[in-house]
């Protein structure tokens, strides 16, 4: 199978998707983490708390994930292999910057989450609050994961 530029576009959109907001939800990860093991080392029962605000930065490589997985089917690379306009291939580089790019408040949110975790284990009733001031820094990724969906799936019918 010869491997057109639409197809080869198509690839990089879905490895944009998925590869930006993977490395960015590591970090954002890894800064909850530093602190989530201290707030632990401190009180073993600030475990609980720390697990949970640790995880919120991963859901934006979920919507990479969803978001790749889409541009890979719509490109017919899962089943019968289809040609993939270079035009088409562009658009789903656009689907897969969208996601990347909102994806990136990951790191922001693994920020607000260590905040968080410090919070809780000076206090636990911090738990609640913290869980909504890291959820707000998800917002953008969630605006541009439905963006990205609509660009597939509504405007290209990618699926059918």
């Amino acid at each position: 199978m010869v491997v057109g530029m639409g197809t080869a576009l198509a690839v990089v959109g879905a490895g944009i998707a998925l590869g930006v907001p993977g490395i960015c939800s590591a970090i954002g990860v890894k800064a909850a983490g530093v602190t989530a093991a201290a707030a632990v080392a401190e009180d073993k029962e600030n475990f609980k708390n720390a697990l949970v605000l640790q995880a919120l930065p991963q859901t934006q490589v979920i919507y990479g994930f969803i978001t790749a997985l889409f541009i890979v089917m719509g490109a017919g690379l899962l089943g019968t292999a289809k040609e993939v306009s270079t035009e088409l291939g562009l658009v789903f580089i656009a689907a897969g910057l969208i996601v990347a790019l909102t994806g990136a408040s990951s790191i922001l949110q693994g920020m607000v989450s260590s905040a968080g975790i410090a919070s809780c284990a000076k206090n636990q009733e911090a738990f609640v609050p913290s869980l909504v001031f890291s959820g707000q820094v998800e917002t953008p990724a969630i605006f541009g994961f439905i963006c990205a969906l609509i660009v597939l799936v509504v405007g290209l019918g990618v699926l059918g």
